[in-house]
């Protein structure tokens, strides 16, 4: 029987990365947890253009960090595929002019080795890997196509014209490409059909589009027969979206998961920008405005046979606006840091509580919402650590401070100009990294260790239950 060990070791590696054994959409929710976007870089016109291309340290890192789950934004239009369709007539009732054909339209076999190379190395770590159409070029060269409405109207193309029915049958041949590449991989890869197309596509249109995506993926057989996918709902956006899916789409299949994104109140969220400009989040009415919509989701999912729900982005603008190439803040300001903080925490429970699963947004160090940076291979520590459930409460204090620290600029020591009674002190730069600080208990004198020159962040909890936090820029 010695001889058998081999072949029975190689058999199982192969089921092992293949998988074997179909999981439920509600185990894969399970399962999922906690996981990150890794975003900007296959969804960007070319990878590299946005964000570092990927190594397998990416995956290995975010493994490493806790999270369950990798969702990667990937864009397969432009110059990925084959088969221009500019040149087919926007107009109605042009159908009958087209006169191309799915073989028309070939994704590169060299593009989908690396997405597969890609893929790969994030199984391997263990993650549960979800491959995510979504990109700048197909926005402009599929999804904007669907509205006539404001600054996409030039892009409209009628549902009777010849580019209409091209479009289409390029979008479906593209997943043909997709489906019958991946179709023997494991369960733990998850397919989502495109990313946030309510902006565009009516809530009729996008069921059509599920419908024929689902069947394209079933009817490439093996794995993908009863592999979990992840589909949304067209007309509206953030939580209202799954609820827009139709009855007809959800009936006709059991390995479905709905998805939804949530990125409000915007004025928070994307307050770095010049319009933009609500830094702080975190009263109990901004609380319960996210109890309220997430309840409305979960009582959807109870009233469709408790289909699984998947938070697939959610984040808010780095703080005062910084940027971590440039190490500079934004010249519009931006989230407070420790109402970021908390926007991140108190929505990644929230989900984790109403049996969601969930992956934060992160397009990298050049974006303006970074959580884990390439360039060295670090994290924004208090943000990654909301997400993983490891931060702190700020709910469990009464209320903020307003509350002066002098000297500031400082070198060798701060005070906190209160009578209150310190019982806590946190000091973090500009990274999240938490800065190991020496102080006494009810002291408002502070000595700061032998730090680098720059700007800091100081987090204080009082005796009696209430906290401040503050900017400090150091100049030793």
């Amino acid at each position: 029987m010695k001889h058998l060990k081999l072949p029975l070791l190689i058999l199982f590696l192969i089921m092992s990365f293949y998988g074997v054994s179909q999981i439920t959409p509600q185990q894969m929710i399970t399962n999922m947890n906690r996981g990150i976007n890794l975003g900007n870089v296959l969804s960007a016109p070319a990878e590299g253009n946005w964000a570092p291309a990927f190594t397998e340290t990416y995956f290995e890192d975010v493994s490493n960090a806790g999270f369950k789950t990798a969702r990667i934004p990937i864009d397969f239009f432009g110059t990925r595929t084959t088969g221009d369709t500019s040149g087919y007539s926007k107009s109605a009732g042009t159908v009958a002019n087209y006169t191309g054909n799915p073989s028309n339209y070939i994704v590169s076999s060299s593009y989908l080795d690396r997405i597969e190379q890609v893929v790969t190395w994030s199984l391997n770590h263990n993650l549960i890997t979800i491959l995510d159409f979504h990109g700048s070029t197909v926005k402009s060269e599929f999804l904007y196509t669907f509205s006539p409405k404001d600054k996409w109207a030039t892009y409209y193309t009628h549902p009777t014209s010849a580019k209409r029915a091209a479009d289409n049958d390029k979008f479906r041949a593209i997943w043909t490409a997709i489906a019958n590449r991946f179709k023997n991989y494991s369960y733990n890869l998850i397919f989502e059909v495109i990313n946030e197309p309510y902006f565009w596509l009516t809530d009729d249109e996008m069921d059509t589009l599920n419908s024929d995506i689902i069947s394209i993926i079933r009817n490439s057989a093996s794995n993908n027969t009863d592999r979990n996918i992840i589909i949304t709902g067209g007309g509206k956006n953030s939580y209202e979206a799954p609820l827009q899916i139709g009855n007809s789409v959800l009936s006709s299949d059991d390995n479905l998961i709905a998805t939804f994104h949530y990125y409000w109140p915007r004025a928070f969220t994307a307050s770095s920008g010049e319009n933009d400009n609500d830094f702080d989040w975190g009263t109990n009415a901004d609380k319960v405005e996210i109890d309220t919509n997430f309840g409305a989701v979960k009582t959807w999912s109870q009233n469709n046979n408790n289909i699984p729900v998947f938070l697939g982005e959610f984040g808010a603008d780095n703080e005062g606006g910084y940027n971590y190439v440039t190490q500079t803040y934004g010249s519009f300001g931006g989230p407070e840091n420790t109402s970021r903080v908390e926007f991140h925490r108190y929505l990644a429970e929230k989900a984790i509580d109403l049996g969601f699963a969930f992956t934060a947004w992160d397009a990298g160090d050049k974006a303006n919402k970074t959580i884990y940076k390439v360039s060295d291979r670090s994290w924004v520590e208090d943000v990654k650590n909301a997400l993983l459930g490891t931060t702190l409460n700020t709910t469990d204090f009464k209320k903020k401070e307003t509350i002066n620290v002098s000297p500031n600029p400082a070198s060798k020591y701060i005070v906190l100009e209160t009578q209150l009674i310190i019982d806590h002190l946190q000091l973090y730069d500009i990274n999240g990294r938490l800065i190991p600080l020496n102080y006494t208990k009810n002291s408002s004198k502070i000595t700061l260790p032998n730090i680098n020159n720059g700007m800091y962040i100081l987090n204080a909890i009082y005796k009696n239950g209430s906290y401040s936090n503050h900017k400090i820029l150091i100049n030793n």
